[in-house]
């Protein structure tokens, strides 16, 4: 009978043994990043009538995760010691809304249907390793649809990389904040050419 007990008090003990190596210890908190003040030049645009800005984001950029991956892979992971202060949906918003009011006011509702509309989709928001693990770089991915009462004016697809200066989070928030920086200015690029040329009236047949 003593011999049963030990036999299951030893299992008990080693898991308490195990157990007890984090007794005692508080976890650090994690580190937080933004993408810092908004401090880089705008292209030179014109001014613009208001637009209304709607954005939306895929679910896994709903939260404060920073997410990595190794090149294509299908696999996406997590640092979990760092993180980003909002989600990255609501950081990119408000970098986009930020420097396209530069040109002229960003709305969040449509005050009519003349009022155009700039719908902004982000599907990826992330730091990517070369498979050999020597070189990173953030990548955003934008989605943009512009509207004209219910009517697309225009599409287009926003893909921008930019070099990580360091293999590690630190490196991976720069690039992103360079990311967001120059595709914000695309999508106030082609907003700019795309207004202007709905706004062109169109030369009649024989004219």
């Amino acid at each position: 009978m003593k011999i049963r007990s030990a036999i299951l008090i030893l299992p008990l003990a080693l898991s308490l043994a195990l157990a007890g190596c984090g007794i005692g210890r508080v976890a650090a908190p994690p580190t937080v990043f933004d993408l810092g003040l908004d401090a880089r030049p705008v292209p030179a645009l014109p001014a613009r009538e208001p637009i209304a800005l709607t954005f939306q984001a895929v679910p896994s950029l709903s939260d404060t995760s920073m997410i990595w991956r190794v090149g294509d892979s299908a696999a996406p992971k997590s640092y979990a010691t760092y993180r980003w202060a909002s989600s990255p949906a609501e950081l990119v918003r408000q970098r986009i809304a930020d420097r396209l009011s530069r040109q002229g006011p960003v709305l969040n509702d449509r005050v009519n249907l003349q009022t155009p509309q700039l719908q902004v989709s982000l599907t990826q928001f992330e730091q990517v390793f070369s498979e050999d693990g020597q070189s990173s770089q953030g990548r955003i991915l934008l989605q943009a649809v512009l509207l004209s009462g219910r009517s697309v004016v225009d599409q287009k697809r926003i893909l921008v990389q930019a070099p990580a200066p360091t293999l590690d989070a630190g490196g991976g928030v720069t690039a992103l904040r360079q990311a967001s920086d120059e595709a914000a200015d695309q999508l106030a690029q082609w907003l700019a050419a795309t207004l202007r040329s709905a706004a062109a009236p169109t030369a009649r047949p024989g004219g």
